[in-house]
């Protein structure tokens, strides 16, 4: 009987040995998978961060070659997208929004010459978008030093914060400014962006309420669009065709060429996806300059619905 006990307690010995063998062996998988995986992701973000860098690189390129070939319009070459490209590893692809079609938020900004006009414009945009018209007060206090009375306002706010008192460094920071609740900010977000102050509006790549916040009446409004396809050489036959004697005072604010892009790149690697975006600057003088790059779903910078929308590539 002792010889029988002995052998079962070898046996158990033994199954516990090749259970503990079995559970480290596994463990050493998981980790050598887990290991794997890590690195195979960064190498593909490197991968991914590369393929960026040239599409950046391309869409530098396109926005030069196009500097001497008229206004920027939606029908201009940086506007047609990039179709899908193959690569080793995945895919790429690529698009081009123009950012002088929407309303720079900045030009409320306390040093900017035609303040006042900029205020009266936005005001009727937000008319326009069935927003209150007093959240263009909000904005503007917003980025001025001298409203130091905001602070208190938005220390009460949950959770509390204070006035930015500076210019807007990314739309998203609309989200902060009294009276903009989920909603507001959804609607004004196709239409508004943040760039550097007294920037000037194309009225080819304006959308509808934009132009319709200019002065003009609905049917002017979508008569000059021409359904997201004007190609106006200047603003004076802009405003001749838009038959609004009013905008003459508005001319030094309008312009039919752009200076701010935003380029967005996708790409895909492994069945991962990548969306990588670039805010850059086409100065005459200085060339191309790329002033803002992001990595992610960003509504704040993709989000351009109906018809303020433009692409590119």
């Amino acid at each position: 009987m002792r010889r029988h006990g002995q052998r079962g307690v070898a046996l158990l010995v033994a199954l516990l040995v090749v259970a503990l063998a079995a559970m480290l062996i596994a463990g050493l998988l998981a980790r050598g998978e887990l290991a794997f995986a890590r690195t195979r992701n960064a190498l593909r973000a490197a991968q991914a961060e590369a393929y960026a860098q040239g599409l950046e690189h391309y869409a530098g390129q396109v926005l030069l070659e196009t500097w001497q070939q008229g206004p920027d319009t939606r029908a201009s070459a940086w506007a047609m997208p990039l179709p899908p490209q193959t690569v080793p590893g995945g895919m790429i692809s690529a698009s081009m929004r123009d950012l002088g079609g929407c309303f720079n938020l900045n030009n409320l900004g306390p040093d900017v010459p035609r303040r006042a006009d900029w205020r009266r414009t936005f005001e009727a945009l937000l008319g326009q978008l069935g927003l209150d018209p007093r959240i263009a007060i909000a904005v503007a206090a917003w980025q001025d030093p001298a409203a130091s009375g905001e602070d208190g306002r938005y220390m009460a706010a949950t959770p509390p914060h204070r006035a930015h008192q500076g210019p807007f460094t990314h739309v998203s920071e609309l989200r902060l400014v009294a009276g903009v609740d989920g909603a507001a900010y959804a609607r004004l977000l196709p239409h508004v962006c943040a760039l550097s102050p007294d920037t000037r509006l194309n009225v080819n790549t304006a959308g509808v309420p934009l132009l319709q916040a200019l002065g003009l009446g609905r049917a002017d409004a979508e008569r000059v669009w021409q359904q997201g396809q004007a190609q106006f050489n200047d603003v004076r036959s802009f405003i001749g065709e838009a038959r609004t004697p009013e905008l003459t005072a508005m001319q030094d604010l309008l312009d039919t060429r752009s200076e701010w892009f935003l380029a967005r790149g996708e790409v895909v690697l492994d069945d991962i996806p990548f969306t990588f975006f670039s805010v850059i600057q086409r100065a005459e003088g200085s060339g191309i300059q790329v002033v803002a790059r992001s990595l992610g779903s960003d509504g704040a910078w993709s989000g351009t619905g109906g018809d303020a929308a433009a692409t590119l590539h």
